[in-house]
């Protein structure tokens, strides 16, 4: 029992910390002693601030890409013939869970999405983006997508970029979902259009 309330007290700290300075300002000093232990206590449990971090995201980040994974998967159960006329609403209902599951862990998701540099996970964003350009190109029937990478790296980080906002800046769960409807629209629409114009093209070139 013991062990357990002063982790709790060193994790309750560091994410106060990590929040207010991110991982490479925040003090391991600090945080171990606005806990009320001493750094000896600490390296009891952890050997270094970066694992601390690691203790307080690992969980929550490995729940987006598992969500992002059904999300892929649910898509490739379908029948190829379909699946590009199915992408939005997969990716909806996909959507809705990511919100759901972003709105219960906000704090981490907080960590994960703007306190992450100096750590594995500085680069988490990217990982998302992979995995969703995967998902699109999936519909289309393709390992990829049609259109230039950078293009692609742009409109998909930015739409990630768009999700994290709205989930730590919205003031419900509703709000949230809402502003998401819109955006979610406007980007699968987008894609939905740019794979069967390809895909009309490939045709006429039979």
């Amino acid at each position: 029992m013991e062990s357990t309330e002063t982790l709790k007290k060193i994790h309750e700290s560091a994410k106060k910390h990590f929040m207010a300075n991110g991982f490479q300002r925040a003090s391991l000093r600090r945080i171990v002693s606005d806990a009320g232990f001493t750094l000896g206590a600490f390296y009891g449990y952890y050997n270094s601030k970066e694992e601390l971090f690691h203790a307080l995201v690992e969980q929550t980040a490995n729940g987006i890409l598992a969500v992002l994974t059904e999300m892929a998967a649910e898509l490739n159960s379908l029948p190829d013939d379909q699946k590009l006329a199915k992408m939005t609403e997969v990716f909806s209902s996909g959507v809705a869970r990511l919100v759901d599951y972003l709105w219960e862990y906000r704090d981490e998701t907080r960590l994960l999405l703007q306190c992450a540099d100096g750590t594995r996970y500085e680069n988490f964003l990217s990982g998302m983006m992979e995995q969703d350009i995967l998902f699109m190109a999936q519909a289309g029937g393709r390992s990829e997508l049609p259109m230039e990478p950078l293009a692609q790296k742009l409109l998909v980080r930015s739409y990630f970029s768009m999700l994290g906002q709205a989930v730590l800046e919205g003031d419900s769960r509703e709000e949230i979902l809402r502003a998401m409807k819109y955006i979610q629209s406007v980007f699968t629409d987008g894609m939905v259009q740019i794979l069967r114009r390809d895909h009309d093209e490939e045709r006429k070139s039979l």
